[in-house]
């Protein structure tokens, strides 16, 4: 008898130690491929790449219950960026739990800012030089473009510490972002460490982007930047006070080649509103929020890269763009390079 018993008790144990405790729908089980696009901003297949890619980082074992699979996680972290959706609201919609959102967005993030120099690079060899270039060319006709630079800010909660230096000239606080993008709006350089106070040239300047223009290791092109940026003779900015036929063409061609970068930032936020104005602040740490920015920064290249269009109810345009002083320098080569310019092509 006693030996009977402890069987049907053994029995009951592996039972109860299978047993999924939560009804966890998958949504890539139960949406078709439209409904995923709108709601996660990622198509199926680029989904599974990240399950992929990811499997080692985010697939734990557990002796309580059976654990979230990966591709469960990558998708409620999909859709806090995608919304931007208080921690609860994502729980509510998954069926999980408050912690555990901010457990799995937490990781997933720091998976895509560990693989981050895989998407976003700028390239320094002649080929990659000279493919920059001539989509420059072929979509604005402005020659020689090898990216177009510009910063943003991402709104979020005030920093327990140095919250003075978070706010920026608007009055309210946040991360100073800048990016270099190409034509195609995918962007070559970016960097998101740097308080909402901080000064855009300050950020240029101690970028790695200027290490390699300013040593030559990117030899060939130019940037354009706006007038809040220094004039170099790799970084052409607009030409202030134009008097003459041919600098009012230049402008007219600069700021059509460089306002790609504009929309670029306003395509990252459409598609991921976590970092949008629409839906607040993000209430994050300093720290944490950075992390956020480079996370969405690489899912909006792996998009450009793999073709993901925006849902067509969202508007792509940048609502975190602050205008900037012009920045005022002395004459140097950046002006010779510019003058040249324009009297080479824009004269005729």
């Amino acid at each position: 008898m006693a030996v009977v018993y402890m069987h049907i008790r053994q029995r009951a144990e592996n039972v109860r130690r299978n047993r999924v405790f939560r009804d966890r729908n998958n949504p890539l089980d139960c949406m078709d491929d439209d409904q995923i696009v709108r709601r996660y901003r990622l198509s199926r297949p680029l989904i599974l790449e990240l399950c992929r890619m990811f499997e080692n980082d985010l697939a734990r074992p557990t002796a309580r219950s059976r654990a979230f699979p990966v591709s469960f996680q990558i998708m409620v972290a999909l859709r806090f960026y995608a919304t931007g959706s208080f921690q609860m609201v994502n729980a509510d919609v998954h069926n999980i739990s408050r912690p555990s959102v901010s457990k799995i967005t937490s990781d997933v993030t720091s998976c895509l800012k560990r693989v981050c120099r895989n998407y976003i690079k700028m390239p320094t060899d002649q080929a990659g030089l000279h493919n920059i270039m001539r989509g420059f060319y072929e979509k604005t006709n402005f020659p020689n473009v090898v990216g177009a630079i510009d910063g943003t800010h991402i709104r979020i909660k005030s920093p327990a510490e140095d919250g003075h230096r978070y706010v920026n000239r608007k009055n309210y606080h946040s991360i100073n972002v800048q990016a270099v993008c190409d034509s195609s709006m995918k962007f070559l350089n970016y960097v998101a460490k740097y308080p909402g106070a901080t000064h855009d040239s300050f950020i240029l300047t101690n970028s790695n982007i200027y290490e390699l223009f300013d040593s030559r290791e990117i030899g060939i092109g130019w940037l354009l930047g706006d007038s809040g940026y220094p004039l170099r003779p790799w970084l052409m900015t607009p030409m202030l006070n134009a008097s003459t036929e041919a600098e009012e063409r230049y402008n007219r061609g600069h700021m059509r080649a460089r306002c790609v970068v504009e929309r670029s930032f306003g395509l990252l936020k459409a598609r991921f509103r976590c970092i949008d104005n629409s839906a607040g602040t993000l209430l994050y740490g300093a720290t944490k929020s950075c992390d956020i920015t480079v996370g969405v920064a690489v899912l909006h290249n792996m998009c450009i890269n793999h073709g993901i269009p925006l849902p067509p109810d969202e508007n792509h345009c940048d609502r975190g763009h602050i205008a900037r002083q012009q920045y005022v320098c002395h004459l140097n080569d950046g002006a010779t390079v510019r003058r040249r310019l324009i009297n080479g092509r824009f004269s005729q």
